[in-house]
């Protein structure tokens, strides 16, 4: 086929769904933040169907669906793995179905997420028939106001469906201008004219986004003209239930209270819209089933066992780990309690078990409470976009695709699982965990060496792709939104440091917050740091009083040569006791203070080499973040609360 034909027979489909950010992160829990993103994940899958029944995998350019990884066969035989598919995707399709096609998918998408919300509601209502009934016919007439109304007005779904004929050289410059390097009038090859197309619509879809959706939100009036009040997790919607505030109280009490699905309830104090309850209780009504996966079985941690997940591993009973023993046990496990001093410490919490309690308690004397404090890790790669374009044609694209599938399904997994953690999301180049704050460094560290294998091993050619990764270290007790958000934003930061880069923020629980930027290839000495300030089979931890030190002093270390701090970390370090010295320089004490000027050298030649991407004056700003990444280290391994 001539590929400048003024009727070539093929197209692109380019689809997309939207809001991602505000659907996954309106979770207060790790089970909506996980179902979220797995809900995404299936109903993408779910609208990728009519090309996948009409033409196969090989239609789709990206992402890579060769092995259907969120397929329902997929997920039955290989277990429940987190989900991977991003929101958006694009397909080469028969010019003359491309339209029938587009609204083949977005029907297939919005289909699904109308079902679900169909068995939750009657999953919901029969649940409030046997175990509130005071409450059904306000839940009932909630439902005929507010229900369909919410579901059917939350998604913005777009597609493109961009017939290749039409669009000749001449179209393509006059759309996007003329092309970098080129003359106007040059004739492109047959793959430079693939490439063009492919951002042809990604620009078309592009303008699209940029006229923003009219939401059709509009709940049935009530005889009284009285609403609910807003949504916990979503504010922009009203809750379900009875709009009388005093009688929203009580109602919503007694669903927390009594309504339990598959061991999926609502939190003392939530009053959710439609889909907040959808989210809450997807897995257990509908996806679980689809799946031939007992709910229950499906554990889904909390923040605080997160958090603590260092200290839980070492408490094992009967050769499991307290919380899988405690929930075969007495059916039930709150991370809270690792950290309470009585058994009934929050009246909004289960009661702990005596037999769990007794055992919190020795553990606690043995190795004091485990660290409040868990991360929330971030990344992407830089300039996907530019790299998927890197060279022209479709193989260039599709090889990229393959090997990000193997990346975010075959390798994160693994790594996080093994560093403790809870993977949220691994699609295509875009990781989201939460993680012990010990093990974040090392976790990021090898996700991104698994990015550069990956891309090696796949032989991509043009440059190697890289990784930027944002790190917040919150409280088990702060909101998860502030967390995911925290997170977000240290990812910006860092991507507007110069990316290829680990922005980390500490989230102090006193107020106090930190950001500091770190070299990838400085992550090394971190992981010295954090396991020099930890404490190990009975040898004391490092302190970190010489950098705090250095914290008092950078107002006046500032304004001197750079020599001039190098003598003063030398002489902080060498003040320092014989155990701190021991840690920062095991084998050779004595050294600790060249030791750790070398270090200071490095990441200051590392910083330095990023030239103009840093951000006013030099060698302040790296004095700074030196001394953050110090203090930050130390912190990682904090275990006292604050």
């Amino acid at each position: 086929m001539d590929p400048q034909a003024p009727h070539s027979e093929q197209a692109f489909l380019l689809f997309s769904v939207g809001p991602v950010q505000p659907f996954i992160a309106a979770a207060r829990t790790l089970r909506d933040l996980w179902t979220g993103s797995f809900l995404l994940s299936w109903m993408i899958r779910k609208a990728m169907e009519p090309i996948l029944e009409r033409l196969g995998p090989e239609a789709f350019v990206f992402p890579d669906m060769t092995k259907d990884p969120m397929g329902v066969k997929n997920l039955r035989a290989g277990g429940l793995r987190s989900p991977c598919l991003p929101n958006r995707f694009l397909a080469e399709v028969p010019a003359e179905d491309a339209e029938y096609l587009g609204w083949k998918c977005e029907r297939a998408f919005l289909a699904e997420w109308r079902r679900i919300g169909d068995r939750v509601k009657a999953a919901l209502t029969e649940e409030i028939e046997n175990k509130a009934r005071d409450f059904h016919d306000e839940w009932e007439e909630s439902v005929e106001r507010f229900w369909d109304a919410q579901i059917n007005s939350f998604f913005d779904v777009r597609w493109v469906a961009l017939p290749w004929g039409p669009c000749t050289p001449a179209v393509i410059e006059k759309v996007l201008g003329p092309k970098e390097g080129g003359r106007k009038g040059d004739s492109p090859s047959a793959e430079e004219l693939w490439t063009e197309r492919v951002q042809l619509a990604a620009a078309v879809l592009a303008a699209q986004k940029a006229i923003r959706k009219v939401t059709v939100y509009q709940p049935r009036w009530s005889g009284e003209g009285i609403f609910p009040g807003k949504c916990s997790l979503l504010g922009t919607y009203e809750h379900l239930g009875p709009a009388h505030l005093e009688r929203a109280a009580e109602f919503w009490d007694v669903f927390s209270r009594a309504i339990s699905i598959n061991g999926t309830r609502v939190r003392p104090g939530e009053r959710l819209c439609a889909i907040s309850l959808v989210k809450r209780f997807a897995w257990a009504v509908y996806l679980a089933e689809c799946l031939g996966i007992d709910p229950r079985k499906q554990r889904f941690e909390d923040t605080p066992s997160v958090a603590g997940a260092d200290w839980l591993a070492n408490v094992v009973v009967k050769g499991e780990v307290l919380s899988d023993w405690a929930r075969k046990q007495f059916d039930t496990w709150s991370g809270h309690w690792m950290y309470w001093r009585e058994p009934d410490a929050d009246p909004e919490e289960d009661r702990c078990p005596t037999e769990v309690w007794e055992i919190i308690k020795d553990q606690q004397k043995r190795q004091g409470r485990p660290t409040p404090y868990y991360a929330v890790l971030v990344m992407d790669g830089d300039h996907m976009g530019a790299k998927l374009r890197e060279r022209p044609g479709r193989d260039h694209p599709r090889g990229i695709s393959r090997a990000l599938s193997e990346f975010s399904v075959n390798r994160v997994p693994a790594i996080v699982e093994n560093h403790l953690g809870t993977l949220i999301y691994s699609g295509g180049d875009d990781v989201l965990a939460l993680l012990p704050t010990r093990h974040v460094l090392k976790c990021a560290r090898e996700i991104n060496e698994a990015f550069h294998q990956i891309w090696r091993e796949h032989k991509i050619p043009g440059s190697e792709a890289t990784m930027t990764a944002g790190i917040a270290v919150v409280h088990y007790r702060e909101d998860l939104r502030f967390g995911l958000e925290e997170a977000r934003q240290a990812n910006k930061r860092a991507k507007d440091a110069g990316r290829n880069l680990v922005g980390l923020t500490i989230c102090r629980r006193s107020g106090t917050h930190s950001w500091v930027s770190i070299p990838w290839e400085f992550l090394d000495v971190m992981d010295e740091w954090v396991e020099a300030f930890s404490v190990r089979n009975g040898r004391p931890a490092a302190s970190d009083r010489w950098a705090y030190h250095l914290y008092q002093e950078l107002p006046t270390l500032e304004g001197l040569p750079v020599e001039i701090f190098r003598a003063e970390l030398k002489r902080q370090v060498e003040r320092s006791e014989k155990a701190t010295k021991e840690r920062l320089s095991p084998g050779a004490p004595k050294k600790a203070s060249e030791r750790v000027v070398q270090q200071f050298s490095r990441y200051y030649e590392l910083m330095q080499s990023r030239g103009e991407q840093m951000r006013g004056p030099g060698d302040e700003e790296v004095l700074r973040q030196f001394v953050a990444a110090c203090q930050a280290a130390s912190f990682l391994t904090r275990r006292k609360e604050e």
